[in-house]
């Protein structure tokens, strides 16, 4: 009797937990989409891998570095006198290096492509995210919208629990003991099932505080869904529709970066040149005569005549990275085509069961109750079919509940997948 007090006690205090967060102000779906975008740290870490690529392209842009150089030629060693020879000299020289044929071009190219994929990848994670807490956020009104359910219908399972103890406390030939444990058993059952869904809410608003950062989650506000017609997914040009999607673009972009690479590596085929100049001084000699000074130029340059091994296979490895990465773009276009259909066919079977329970099944549930209810009082049924009619009537209504929360949650599916169009 004990553990029975106990369990009504945890869920009073349930309900009651119920009752104050359905009158505060909850959180609603478009601003948990919000919070979690505007917290998410790899949004920001995006921005800032983008402004590092931008700073790389402009430095791989620029010509190398002068070299300076300096230096004592021909200096004697015999005696060290800078005088003594008149090939003797202190020389200053400047050498520029010319990269490769059009490589720094290239090489900034590269760059400036990878940092343009930051923006498709930011993209991507944030439908991601949205995807995601919508997922979680449902979970969470699901649990929350079952529980409002089972707590407007447990009056009428207290009020057949009277009922049997009155009916039998008056000794009437219908009423048996076994109606007052029937009626306890299916109170029993409800409470059990307050304190499931219970969990299951908490659970879900844990989650969600991984996204929402410090934002208290009081309860979760009935929002007006983005609803999704399936004539509208049919009008669409579903394939164009994935080629714009940000992951796909993004894909494109690392194939673009991998072009770019091939077009770096045939460079390596051409010369590297180098311009260098050099100034040098002789000191007067020994007898006092001035000597002239001297003034070099020259130009270097490096020849790949030896390819096979090294140009040759880095061309072919650029290649064949290129070709992988046009491999995953179709491999990834055939996942997601495939999802997307599922999920629309998904959505049709939704619908068509939402259609059968609001034309039929929510009607006739009620009505079994009703007709049990009146069989009983007028000694024509059995009390547990009453209980057992409730027990439906509440099951069809979470099912109901259950079947709007599946198609939300499978539009949010196809929102993601569709992402692209709001991307264009």
């Amino acid at each position: 009797m004990g553990s029975a007090n106990r369990r009504r006690h945890q869920v009073a205090l349930a309900s009651l937990c119920l009752l104050i967060s359905g009158a505060a102000v909850g959180l609603s779906l478009d601003r948990a989409i919000n919070l979690a975008q505007a917290n998410d740290p790899w949004l920001h870490g995006s921005q800032l891998r983008e402004s590092a690529l931008a700073a790389e392209a402009i430095s791989a842009s620029t010509l190398p570095d002068p070299i300076l150089s300096f230096g004592a030629a021909n200096l004697p060693t015999d005696s060290f006198d800078f005088r003594q020879e008149g090939m003797t000299q202190a020389s200053i020289g400047i050498t520029q290096r010319l990269p490769r044929g059009n490589s720094r071009e290239l090489m900034g190219k590269q760059k400036r492509q990878l940092g343009q994929q930051q923006a498709m990848l930011r993209a991507d994670r944030q439908a991601k995210v949205a995807a995601t807490v919508s997922q979680l956020w449902l979970e969470g009104y699901r649990a929350e919208q079952s529980m409002a359910l089972i707590e407007r219908t447990r009056p009428l399972f207290e009020q057949l629990l009277t009922l049997s103890r009155s009916n039998y406390g008056a000794g009437l030939a219908r009423a048996g003991q076994q109606d007052i444990i029937s009626a306890e058993l299916a109170l029993s059952r409800l409470d059990d099932r307050l304190l499931m869904l219970q969990q299951q809410r908490d659970t879900a608003r844990d989650q969600l505080s991984e996204w929402l950062g410090t934002e208290a989650i009081t309860a979760f506000s009935t929002d007006t869904f983005r609803d999704i017609r399936i004539r509208d997914i049919k009008d669409r040009r579903l394939a164009s529709a994935l080629q714009a999607h940000p992951a796909i673009r993004a894909i494109e972009q690392t194939i673009a970066v991998a072009q770019s690479d091939v077009a770096l590596r045939q460079e390596q085929y051409k010369a590297e040149w180098a311009v260098n100049a050099k100034y040098a001084h002789r000191a007067d000699d020994p007898l006092g005569n001035d000597r002239a000074d001297l003034f070099s130029i020259g130009v270097s340059v490096d020849l790949p005549l030896f390819t096979a091994k090294r140009q040759d296979q880095n061309l072919s490895a650029a290649q064949a990275r290129a070709e992988a990465n046009r491999t995953d773009k179709a491999l990834l276009l055939r996942k997601m085509m495939a999802n997307l259909k599922t999920q629309f066919n998904r959505l049709q079977g939704i619908d068509e069961r939402l259609t059968l329970y609001n034309s039929r099944l929510l009607r006739e549930a009620r009505k079994q109750v009703s007709v049990n209810l009146n069989a009983y009082q007028n000694d024509k049924g059995d009390f547990r079919e009453v209980i057992q009619a409730q027990i439906d009537a509440l099951n069809v209504d979470i099912d109901a509940l259950n079947l709007r929360i599946d198609r939300q949650k499978t539009s949010v599916n196809i929102a993601y997948l569709l992402a692209g169009e709001h991307h264009e």
